[in-house]
C-alpha cells in the first residue's frame, strides 16, 4: 500500500498520516522480529538456570550421600572406605581358607576383626570383636546401622527417583543405566536376609561353624555403594 501510494504521490500534505503509516509498517516488521529473538534467549536463560539449578542440587545430594555412606566408618573419605572395605574382603576370605591350620586360621581371624575394629569401631565395644557370633550379638552396633541402612536406602532413591530425571532433562550427563542400576540394588541388598552380620540369627555353613557369608555380603554391598558414589562425583566435577 505505501508503494502504491508512493506511485500516486498520495503522501503530499499528509505528513502526519504519513508518519503514523511509517510507524505502523515498522511496528508490523519490529515486533515479530523482536519476539522471535526475545523469545529464543528467554528459552536459552531459562534452559541455562534449569542445567545450573539441575547441577547444584545434583551436587549436593551426592556430597549428602558420600556424608551419609561414611557416617559410621573411621574413613575420611569414599576411596579409603573403599580401599578398607576390600582389605576387609580380603582378611576374610583368607582366614576362611580351608586349608590353614586351626592356629593360623585363628590369627588371621584376629587380623580381620582388628581391621574390623579400626574401621568400623563398635558403639558399645571398646575392644574388637573375636568372633562373627560376638557381631551378632552387638544389639547397639545394629541399632546404629539399621538406622544408618534407612538413611542410605532413601538417598540412593532421592537420587535416582528426583535427581536423575531432573538432569537428564537438563541436557546433562547421567551415571550409565548399569551404574545407576548397581547403586540402587546394592543399597536394596543392604542387610537383607543372609547379608546381614548382625542379625541375631545364627546362620551355620555346612562344617557347623558360623558362617561368614554375611559379612561378606555387607563387605560387598558397601563396596559397590562407594563405588557408585565415587563415580557420581567424578561426573559432576
Amino acid at each position: 500500500m505505501g508503494l502504491q501510494a508512493d506511485a500516486r504521490g498520495w503522501w503530499e500534505g499528509h505528513e502526519f498520516l504519513t508518519n503514523l503509516v511509517s510507524s505502523l509498517t515498522s511496528l508490523c516488521f519490529g515486533v515479530p522480529a523482536a519476539l522471535l529473538v526475545f523469545s529464543h534467549l528467554g528459552q536459552a536463560q531459562e534452559e541455562a538456570r534449569e542445567k545450573a539449578q539441575a547441577r547444584t542440587q545434583s551436587v549436593q545430594a551426592v556430597a549428602e550421600f558420600e556424608a551419609i555412606l561414611l557416617a559410621p566408618f573411621t574413613a575420611a573419605d569414599l576411596p579409603q572406605l573403599k580401599a578398607g572395605l576390600q582389605e576387609l574382603s580380603h582378611a576374610l576370605q583368607a582366614a576362611r581358607d580351608r586349608n590353614l591350620g586351626a592356629d593360623e586360621s585363628d590369627q588371621l581371624a584376629e587380623v580381620f576383626f582388628n581391621r574390623l575394629h579400626g574401621l568400623l569401631p563398635s558403639v558399645a565395644l571398646a575392644r574388637p570383636y573375636d568372633s562373627l557370633r560376638t557381631v551378632q550379638r552387638d544389639k547397639g552396633q545394629w541399632e546404629v546401622m539399621r538406622k544408618w541402612q534407612t538413611q542410605v536406602q532413601s538417598q540412593s532413591r532421592i537420587l535416582d527417583e528426583e535427581i536423575r530425571p531432573r538432569v537428564l532433562a537438563s541436557g546433562s550427563a547421567w551415571l550409565a543405566p548399569s551404574q545407576a542400576s548397581d547403586i540402587i540394588q546394592a543399597a536394596r541388598w543392604l542387610f537383607m536376609d543372609g547379608r546381614n552380620p548382625w542379625k541375631t540369627r545364627a546362620m551355620q555353613d555346612t562344617h557347623g561353624n558360623l558362617s561368614a557369608a554375611a559379612m561378606k555380603y555387607f563387605l560387598a554391598d558397601v563396596t559397590q555403594l562407594c563405588s557408585g558414589a565415587m563415580a557420581l562425583k567424578a561426573l559432576l566435577q
